[in-house]
């Protein structure tokens, strides 16, 4: 079902006691698995700003979704400004139910401000805690948050994340913010993208439920058994995107830690960076300091575990030979290259804004070569349109770059490669 490898550097000079590993963890590809049901939930901003040509995407993109579902498939229809307001369900996809809730979008009309936290609790209380189902929510937004504070946003995105409540959160134009949609998906284990114009709603909805219905693997967990002395002060997803996870302990074993993963589907690949304080010992013996295993659901089923082979274990062993202690294992140097790129990259989109062009144009040219050096093609794609760089290597920002690669830029960082 899964493979679990660790990548570190297995030598450690005399006395130190701090490592990190990457926890790579890949779906079978040939793995035969019946799509776990679905329970999911669309969110439509009908804020003032969403009328028009926008109000009337969304509609219909939301129709498109809901005619593609089956009868095991539950579903709700939210839609929300000022306040969030419960126009379907939740209820199973029969004819007469998608008939009713079609009824129910074409009757959306946009007012008012936005105030995003109110659709996501409203989500939470209602769509249920089935936790064979793989919970989703289809959320689209024109705008930025203005109607409340972030901390009341992040609230309710914290309480989806502990419903096991995935978002993908779709930004429709350039007058939304990133930052806001990058949290709901990153924390919740979800995505988020731009839809640069009303009429690609439709094929982006379509996109995102068509990945949705995929998914076989509900509730992951990655359980990290350690033993006395060691302690895992932090991991982090750096596969396919960056984004912290939270470690929570084990009441029966307090050995070990858990990390929530979310849903997977077949043939996917989620890497994770470990940081470690362990206890220092004599050179010449290796020493167990992580064993992970995972725990799943399958397709609604009961759970499952999976402990690794010794391929995912992470060994250590020190070393008076400071050439072998010296090596940078290659996962680890790539990832935290990538963790850097997107520092540079947030940094230079920030004073950007700030309209200091100078250090604009050199962290930006920066994050260009950094981008190329890690091989990651879709960040260096994004930044070309930014920055231009002469036959000399002259870096200077792009005169005529538009909002939509800007924001399109903004969406993606964070977003990684593998190592080649």
């Amino acid at each position: 079902m899964f493979s679990l490898r660790a990548y570190q550097n297995p030598y450690l000079q005399v006395g130190q006691n701090t490592i990190q590993a990457v926890i790579s963890l890949h779906v079978d590809d040939n793995a035969q698995f019946t799509p776990a049901p679905l329970s999911l939930a669309l969110a439509i901003d009908q804020s003032a700003s969403m009328h028009g040509a926008k109000m009337q995407a969304a509609r219909e993109g939301a129709i498109q979704v809901v005619q593609a579902l089956d009868e095991t498939m539950q579903f709700m229809l939210v839609s929300f400004n000022d306040v969030s307001r419960l126009l379907f369900g939740p209820a199973m996809g029969t004819s007469a139910n998608k008939r009713s809730a079609i009824a129910a979008i074409q009757r959306i009309t946009a007012t008012n401000g936005t105030r995003m936290s109110t659709a996501l609790n409203m989500i939470a209380e209602h769509l249920g805690r089935d936790q064979s189902r793989a919970r989703k929510i289809l959320f689209l937004t024109d705008g930025r948050n203005e109607g409340e504070t972030r901390f009341r946003l992040n609230e309710a995105v914290e309480r989806c994340r502990v419903a096991n409540i995935s978002i993908s959160a779709w930004g429709v134009g350039t007058d939304w913010d990133a930052s806001e949609l990058r949290h709901m998906a990153d924390s919740t284990h979800g995505s988020a993208d731009i839809i640069p114009q009303p009429q690609q709603i439709i094929p982006a909805f379509t996109l995102a439920f068509n990945e949705m219905r995929r998914t076989a693997i509900t509730h992951a967990t990655l359980d990290l058994w350690s033993p006395v002395g060691v302690k895992i002060t932090r991991i982090q997803q750096v596969y396919p995107s960056l984004a912290e996870c939270q470690l929570e302990g084990d009441g029966a074993n307090p050995r070990q830690m858990h990390a929530s993963l979310g849903s997977l589907s077949m043939g996917e690949q989620r890497d994770y960076l470990l940081n470690l304080e362990i206890p220092v010992h004599d050179p010449g013996q290796p020493f167990l300091m992580v064993r992970p295993s995972v725990r799943y659901l399958v397709g609604g089923g009961t759970e499952q575990v999976q402990k690794s082979t010794q391929d995912g274990w992470v060994f250590v062993e020190w070393t008076e030979d400071l050439n072998l202690a010296a090596q940078v294992e290659e996962h680890i140097a790539h990832y935290t290259h990538e963790e850097e790129l997107s520092d540079a990259i947030k940094q230079g989109q920030a004073a950007l804004v700030a309209g200091d062009v100078v250090r604009a144009t050199k962290l930006l040219g920066e994050a260009l070569l950094m981008s190329e050096q890690s091989g990651n093609e879709k960040i260096t794609h994004l930044l070309s349109n930014l920055v231009l760089r002469d036959d000399k290597g002259t870096i200077r920002l792009n005169p005529h770059v538009d909002a939509v690669a800007r924001k399109t830029l903004a969406i993606n960082t964070g977003r990684t490669s593998k190592l080649k």
